[in-house]
């Protein structure tokens, strides 16, 4: 297969606020016939996405549709409903006809109705002459990780590296297998001082190619480095200190990523602090939550998620060893409300947090690993909807957990990557997909590369 090579040129520049993007939640419809209700039989194909801005009220859409069967005759925003049912309409986008084609605007959205979609309660329809009904469909959702193109759905993405020692640089290579847009190479960053910290911190809809660089020695700045994909610029945060771990998300709700840092005490029982800046005032927010721990026998790491269904993601910390040990510990960022729940096991699980139930809130899970790399993989996940654990076997202790939406349905499906058995050989993403229940198997990346997509498990 063709691969596609970006050439990065690039501006430097030390960023004090991010211009020219809209503070506003982001959600995503990826869109097919299977979606619709009842099934339709077509190989068009799109997706949309959705701006709203909770204040002003004002929702700002895009929805690109390809191959329908039949000239495109109308497209809404039905809600509210789950996926499986039907419901009236509650937004229009209006249509622009043909069988492929954009629609773009602005107008109005209600509380009400932004309540349903944060929910996952709301779903975009393409009509055309030959389904009047809908000939395409899909459930809208917050944005997915690691989505470099926008579409809607996870993609896959490994990194290379050289093998150049220190003080030498290793240019890093991405590997991003795009949904859309098919196989993209980039060069960005050095293996020697950077990890990937996946999100769109530009606010157009598209992951960024982003790195938290480490500072040369203990308690030195760090810093983000973002390839910006709206302008083709690389930004700069100096942010955090050696010793720092990246945990970038989208804390203030405005749809575009913070850059944040989880900083450790010098003593065990030290509170842990939370640098985060909010990309919708450019301000720093600090605040002590969770605990130090020893670093081996119990630790706190950061487990960051929209736990509460609100739009901004909570500081929350998955809490090994100490009291109360294997606990998921979260700060709600709808009431300030400090939550505990025992959950997993500090021996065996990789923590693995997502929305997997489709309801607009993250729940808690953990894939729990086996006595052997060959054993099963079992995940326990509980569900935030009904309160109810599932139970399922999939992937191998020596995989990767890599869960995600790669489906498109606004659901975390269930997936691992098994790297190769020796450095050239190659790896395997395995996904669940939850729409469907089927198993797809695709070899991206070899032995010897890193799965951006294990970004989000501990």
């Amino acid at each position: 297969m063709r691969i596609r090579s970006l050439c990065l040129l690039f501006t430097l520049g030390i960023v004090l606020v991010l211009p020219g993007v809209g503070r506003a939640e982001t959600f995503y419809a990826y869109l097919t016939g299977a979606q619709e209700v009842p099934v339709v039989a077509t190989s068009a194909t799109g997706y949309a996405r959705v701006f709203i801005n909770e204040s002003t009220g004002q929702l700002t859409f895009t929805v690109v549709f390809n191959g329908l069967t039949s000239n495109q005759t109308a497209s809404h925003i039905h809600a509210p409903a789950a996926i499986g049912a039907s419901v009236g309409v509650a937004i229009n986008f209006g249509a622009v006809g043909g069988t492929s084609g954009t629609i773009s605007g602005t107008t109005t959205v209600t509380p009400t109705q932004l309540a349903q979609i944060r929910q996952h309660l709301g779903y975009v329809n393409v009509h055309s002459v030959n389904f009047s009904n809908g000939e395409i469909r899909g459930q809208l959702g917050i944005k997915r990780p690691v989505d470099f193109d926008g579409d809607g759905r996870q993609d896959m993405s490994v990194l290379s590296f050289p093998n150049i020692a220190p003080p030498g640089v290793a240019p890093i290579t991405y590997w991003n297998n795009n949904t859309t847009t098919g196989p993209v190479a980039a060069q960005f960053g050095d293996a020697n001082t950077d990890f990937p910290t996946p999100g769109d911190y530009d606010g157009d809809g598209k992951d960024d190619l982003a790195l938290y660089r480490a500072g040369a020695t203990a308690g030195a700045q760090s810093a983000f480095w973002i390839y910006q994909t709206s302008d083709g610029t690389v930004r700069y945060f100096a942010w955090g200190l050696n010793g720092d771990q990246a945990a970038a998300r989208d804390y203030d709700g405005d749809g575009i990523t913070d850059v944040a840092v989880f900083r450790r005490g010098a003593a065990p029982a030290d509170q842990t602090t939370w640098f985060i800046r909010n990309s919708s005032t450019g301000a720093a927010r600090v605040e002590g939550f969770g605990l130090t721990g020893d670093g081996t026998n119990n630790f706190d790491v950061p487990i960051p998620g929209d736990y509460d269904g609100d739009g901004k993601f909570d500081l929350a910390v998955y809490r090994f060893g100490l009291s109360p040990s294997n606990n998921f510990v979260i700060k709600r960022s709808s009431d300030a409300v400090i939550t505990f729940q025992p959950f997993g096991n500090f021996t065996t699980d990789y923590i693995v947090p997502g929305d997997y139930d489709g309801d607009g809130k993250y729940d808690l899970a953990a894939a729990r690993t086996g006595a052997t790399g060959t054993s099963p993989m079992i995940w326990w996940i509980l569900q935030s909807s009904n309160n109810t654990t599932r139970t399922l076997t999939f992937g191998r202790s020596s995989d990767i957990p890599t869960q995600g939406d790669y489906d498109g349905d606004a659901r975390a499906d269930i997936a691992v990557y098994r790297p190769g058995a020796t450095a050239a050989a190659s790896s395997i993403y395995w996904v669940l997909r939850s729409f469907d229940n089927t198993v797809t198997a695709t070899a991206w990346g070899v032995g010897g590369n890193f799965s951006v997509n294990s970004f989000d498990a501990r």
